[in-house]
C-alpha cells in the first residue's frame, strides 16, 4: 500500500514539474488518470511538505520550493570531473586522440583534466589551462546553447583575438558557427588557435538546461584528417548526454533560446 502511494506521488510530481504552464485541479485528474480522492490526499501531501505550491487567487498548482531545494543540494555536491570519467576514459580508448573536460570561466574555457593520447602530439592541455570562446571547439559548445540575449550582452565589446589565418574575427561569422553548433549538436575548431591544432567538443546540461562543461577531443592535422575527427563526434555526443543525464540535466529547447 506504502509503494502504491509513493508512485502515485511521483506520478503527480512528474507531471506538475514537466507541464509548462500551472495546471489546475480538474486537469491534474484528466492528465493523472487517478480519481479525485486520490488527488486530494496527494495534493494535501505535496502541499504540507512544500514539494507543490498552490496559488489561491489563480486556484492552479504549481513545484514548490522544496524540489528546487533537493535539485540545488544535488547539484552542489557533485565533483563534474568525476562524473564524467567514466565516459571520458571511454571515448580515450575508443579513439587516438587527446580527452579533456572544460568548465566556462568568463569568455574563456578552463579545462580540469586531460587524457593525453597514447602517441605524441607535443605540448598538450595541461589542467588549468584557458582558452577564448571564440576560437576554441569547447568554447563555442558551451556559447551556443546560451539564450540569444545573453549570447548577444557578452559579445559586445569583445575582442576576437586573431591567432591563425583561419581564426573567427568578427560578431557575425562567430554567430553563424553557433547556429552550426546547434544544429550539429556539437562544436568543432579546424586550426583556429594553433596552426596544427583540430577539436571537437560536446556540451553538458544541468537540470536548468545550461551547459556547464564540455567533453573536448582533440589531435594535430600530422595524425588525423578533419573529416576522421569528426566521424568521432557520434560517440562524442554520446558521452555529454549520458553525463546530462547522470547529473539530472536535460538538453535546452532551442526555440527557447531564440526567444520564441
Amino acid at each position: 500500500m506504502q509503494s502504491s502511494i509513493v508512485t502515485k506521488l511521483l506520478t503527480l510530481l512528474t507531471i506538475v514539474s514537466e507541464t509548462r504552464k500551472p495546471l489546475t485541479f480538474s486537469e491534474l485528474v484528466t492528465k493523472s488518470g487517478l480519481n479525485k480522492s486520490t488527488i486530494h490526499r496527494l495534493l494535501n501531501i505535496s502541499t504540507e511538505e512544500r514539494l507543490i505550491t498552490y496559488d489561491e487567487h489563480r486556484k492552479v498548482y504549481f513545484v514548490g520550493p522544496k524540489i528546487f531545494d533537493l535539485v540545488r543540494n544535488a547539484y552542489s555536491g557533485y565533483d563534474i570531473q568525476a562524473v564524467a570519467l567514466d565516459e571520458m576514459m571511454r571515448l580515450h580508448a575508443l579513439f587516438d586522440g587527446n580527452v579533456t573536460i572544460g568548465l566556462p570561466n568568463g569568455m574563456e574555457v578552463v579545462y580540469l583534466r586531460v587524457l593525453e593520447s597514447r602517441r605524441s602530439m607535443g605540448p598538450v592541455q595541461r589542467p588549468g589551462m584557458r582558452e577564448p570562446m571564440h576560437c576554441s571547439a569547447s568554447g563555442k559548445a558551451l556559447m551556443a546553447f546560451l539564450p540569444d540575449k545573453m549570447i548577444a550582452s557578452k559579445l559586445d565589446g569583445y575582442n576576437f583575438e586573431k591567432f591563425t589565418d583561419r581564426t573567427i574575427a568578427d560578431t557575425r561569422s562567430f554567430l553563424t558557427a553557433l547556429e552550426e553548433v546547434r544544429e550539429l549538436g556539437y562544436a568543432r575548431n579546424d586550426r583556429e588557435e594553433y596552426e596544427h591544432f583540430m577539436g571537437i567538443s560536446a556540451p553538458i546540461f544541468n537540470y536548468m538546461s545550461e551547459p556547464i562543461a564540455v567533453i573536448n577531443i582533440w589531435t594535430v592535422d600530422s595524425l588525423h584528417s578533419l573529416d576522421e575527427l569528426t566521424s568521432w563526434s557520434g560517440e562524442l555526443r554520446a558521452s555529454a548526454e549520458r553525463v546530462t543525464s547522470l547529473i539530472g540535466g536535460t538538453a535546452p529547447d532551442i526555440a527557447i533560446l531564440r526567444g520564441h
